[in-house]
């Protein structure tokens, strides 16, 4: 990560148990249905929603999220999400079946960090990748996505997630970060599928 800056990508791990995993992947097993997906690319939807009341768990991953990025940022952030009285959530899961990935892409703009906490990540599944433009060409490196793993990031840092090529799904957990006071456009509170590629 020569050519990253440190303060960019940093690498956590939240003091939430074995259990604690295993009770958001039985929920999200049982709700997947009842969600929403977005972004149908290359022959899968990248990203799984549900609100926060299906799955409050999420509320203790985003708390830990908060704390380590103040350490980043040294400013306060939330992860904007509908248990907190605003209309929007700020989060959704990724589940990589064998085979699958992401391409390259970034977040929204208003948004300060990203991040993502593994859920359950099995063996040779994929890593996550960053790139940065220097000149004509860009600057890569690669992080290994684990198991209980929470990577915080620059919202405008491109990122992908390697080909999965175990026997079983990826599964993670992604959201934004926004400081405080919160201030959201409308026209911010979407992605475009063109930042994929």
């Amino acid at each position: 990560m020569d050519s990253f800056s440190l303060q960019s990508i940093k690498t956590f791990t939240p003091n939430l148990s074995k259990d604690f995993r295993i009770g958001i992947l039985k929920k999200l097993n049982k709700l997947e249905v009842f969600g929403r997906q977005t972004h149908f690319i290359k022959g899968r939807w990248e990203n799984q929603y549900l609100e926060p009341y299906h799955v409050p768990e999420v509320k203790d991953v985003f708390l830990c999220a908060s704390g380590f990025a103040k350490t980043m940022i040294d400013q306060s952030v939330i992860v904007p999400h509908q248990g907190l009285g605003i209309s929007f959530d700020e989060f959704w899961f990724n589940i990589a079946k064998p085979g699958e990935s992401t391409g390259w892409h970034d977040h929204k703009n208003n948004a300060t960090l990203s991040g993502v906490y593994y859920l359950d990540v099995p063996k040779n599944s994929g890593d996550i990748k960053f790139r940065e433009k220097n000149k004509e060409a860009y600057n890569e490196c690669s992080l290994p996505s684990k198991t209980g793993k929470m990577i915080l990031f620059d919202s405008k840092l491109d990122h992908s997630v390697s080909i999965n090529k175990s026997q079983s799904s990826r599964i993670s957990l992604s959201f934004n970060l926004f400081t405080l006071p919160l201030e959201m456009s409308i026209e911010s509170q979407h992605y475009s599928s063109q930042k994929f590629f």
